[in-house]
């Protein structure tokens, strides 16, 4: 549901002109119909951050820029193991993206 989510965000921000230009974190070929929507419909710019090991061409074509998010980047740009919010519930890093 990941994907869904990311492009019904995109579409209503763009719909809200809440921003110029996106960037998405990801890969995922799925993306391109809201993509090219925001592009075509509101003229917003979208740029792919590509992770780790994932990329598209189909996306890298339809997209205004994209680069790639190497992996010591990510590890240098992580939230701490634990986090607390306001509310003071704390949110716990899965082991695995240590």
């Amino acid at each position: 549901m990941t994907d869904v989510n990311i492009a019904t965000q995109l579409l209503l921000d763009a719909y809200h002109d809440k921003y110029d230009r996106a960037v998405i974190v990801g890969g995922d070929s799925d993306l391109l119909p809201p993509i090219q929507a925001v592009q075509n419909t509101f003229g917003k710019r979208v740029f792919i951050a590509f992770p780790p090991r994932r990329n598209s061409s189909t996306l890298r074509a339809q997209a205004n820029g994209y680069f790639n998010v190497g992996k010591k980047l990510l590890g240098d740009n992580q939230f701490p193991n634990i986090v607390t919010s306001v509310s003071g519930f704390e949110l716990t890093r899965p082991g695995p993206w240590n």
